[in-house]
Order: structure tokens, then sequence, then C-alpha cells
């Protein structure tokens, strides 16, 4: 697959930047006043640093401040939900497959069985 590969979202989108058989960096772009979905990852964990923006993550029934330099690390099973105060840009490192994806809650309608991520 050639690089960058862009995915559309509702919220803004996702931009897979390398990808191998083990491990995904991807940067998410979310939209001022947009949120993913409240889901879970019940087989991969997730880091993520946020290059730009302010909003907050939902995580684990805290609310954790996002800005520039933040680094986070999202575990297995661990519920959370990305929402942006101003245009958010975000690298996330992760392992395959994206589609391990429990989706909670979705403002947008989708579905957890939708094929989709977050």
């Amino acid at each position: 697959m050639p690089f960058p590969k862009l995915i559309s979202k509702p919220w803004g989108y996702e931009e897979i930047l390398y990808e191998n058989a083990g491990l995904i960096v991807l940067r998410m772009f979310i939209r001022k006043g947009e949120e993913t979905s409240l889901h879970k990852h019940p087989n991969r964990d997730e880091y993520f640093i946020i290059l730009r923006g302010k909003g907050k993550l939902l995580h684990e029934n805290r609310r954790v401040s996002l800005k520039e330099g933040k680094m986070i690390h999202i575990r297995k099973g661990q519920v959370h939900q990305w929402k942006a105060d101003e245009d958010l840009e975000i690298i996330e490192v992760t392992t395959n497959p994206l589609e391990d994806l429990v989706r909670i809650k979705d403002k947008y309608g989708r579905t957890k069985t939708d094929g989709t991520n977050v």
C-alpha cells in the first residue's frame, strides 16, 4: 500500500503514515467541536503524542486535558474518547488490526459492527 493513506471520518480524518504486519503509525486530525466515538480496543495498546491543538480525552471515566506535547498511553480494553476544543492533530502508534474496535456510543450513528474504526 502506498503511504500516506487517507481515511475520512465524520470528525476529521486519519492518515496512515506507516504500516507493517505488526505496527501502524498514523496521524489523526479531529476538527474543532468534533469527537470520536466512545470506544475501546480489546486486543491492542495505543500510544499518542499531541502535535497541536487543545481538547479533552475521556479515559476510563476521567477527563484528561490535551495540549501540544502531551503523551498518552491507552492500554487494551480501556474505554476512551477524543474531543477537540480546537483543531486537534495527534500521532498514534499502535498494532494491527485497526478494526479491533468495540464502539460504545457514537454521535454520528455508527455501530460497532459497521467495519470502521473510531
